[in-house]
């Protein structure tokens, strides 16, 4: 075979590889980074962006909020004005400390940047999902990409028992997961500007007991570093954070003084056996199936507040069998 017949073979070989990869861009379509979470908890809606319009850079992306969605606040994108439209819900919402919402963000915009279509990016809401969406339910996040040169629309919703993998342009598919497959049962979550507070929980004490924990798991969605900085809560005459370290094979305990930084775009996890709240010098117990209330505190004057649901005693693999103090 000649050389000239060797390079037509590899060539033609690599023709179909050329083209699928090409051509893979226009299939890509917009998604959640995270495609099912539990209703009753919050939510932070990452939307994936995967090109511009065939050769056209995206300069406007449009998303329509679905019902179910509430107490939505986008995070604001360098470079983008973000513009959201208000609306009524379909029905009333129960939110936290026993209010209700009947309105809220039905819509955002990012527009006046500029994605290349050879790139990718993500656009950014945080909400709550409603208590009142049954698990398997499904909630689509219309988007819509607007470019020099058209627009992409992905906004189809797939009819009872068709495959949504026969939709062109889907929409943005959110599932509401039951107990066993999304966020653990009795944990408790709150979105405070761009910190989301997640998983939190505690566990019941022994009889006579002076001091119980918390955990929790705080993310910061910013573009600044934050600190937890206190605790407060009713059960107890104060609280503090500390941290569980081994030293010499020995489990040991510390106060953060200085509390604990949540950085930009990153998150903490206080945990069993690391760090963690204290409550101390308990004035009630904590029995298994009731909720501890608590205040966080933090640097930026940011304040959290919501009810750690009390799991059995030595709950989540606690091995030590409490704190050691």
């Amino acid at each position: 075979m000649t050389l000239s017949n060797v390079l037509k073979t590899a060539s033609a070989a690599f023709m179909p590889l050329v083209f699928i990869a090409s051509a893979a861009p226009a299939f890509a379509h917009v998604s959640l980074e995270r495609g099912e979470a539990q209703g009753g908890a919050s939510y932070k809606a990452v939307l994936k962006i995967p090109h511009g319009c065939d050769g056209s850079p995206t300069q406007t992306v449009r998303v329509e909020i679905p019902e179910g969605f509430i107490g939505v606040k986008p995070m604001p994108k360098p470079g983008w004005k973000l513009e959201t439209v208000r609306g009524p819900y379909a029905k009333s919402y129960a939110f936290y400390h026993g209010k209700s919402l009947t309105e809220g963000v039905k819509q955002i915009t990012w527009s006046g940047g500029e994605l290349a279509d050879e790139h990718y990016d993500e656009f950014v809401a945080s909400g709550f999902l409603a208590k009142e969406l049954e698990p398997g339910a499904s909630l689509y996040f219309k988007v819509t990409q607007v470019c020099p040169k058209g627009e992409l629309r992905w906004v189809e919703v797939p009819a009872e028992g068709q495959n949504p993998h026969d939709l062109e342009a889907p929409a943005a598919l959110l599932k509401i997961a039951s107990d066993e497959t999304g966020a653990a049962p009795g944990t408790a979550s709150i979105t405070v500007g761009t910190l989301s507070i997640e998983g939190g929980w505690t566990r019941a004490t022994p009889h006579g007991a002076k001091v119980a924990a918390g955990y929790l798991t705080i993310r910061n969605t910013g573009s600044e570093a934050d600190t937890l900085v206190s605790v407060e809560t009713p059960i107890a005459a104060r609280g503090e954070i500390h941290d569980m370290t081994m030293t010499d094979g020995v489990m040991r305990m510390r106060r953060l003084a200085d509390g604990i930084e949540i950085p930009a775009g990153g998150s903490v996890a206080l945990k069993p056996g690391g760090m963690h709240l204290m409550f101390i010098d308990l004035k009630q117990p904590s029995v298994e199936g009731g909720k501890v209330a608590v205040k966080l505190t933090f640097k930026s004057g940011a304040t959290a507040e919501l009810e750690l649901p009390i799991r059995k005693l030595g709950a989540a693999g606690d091995s030590s069998g409490g704190h050691q103090h």
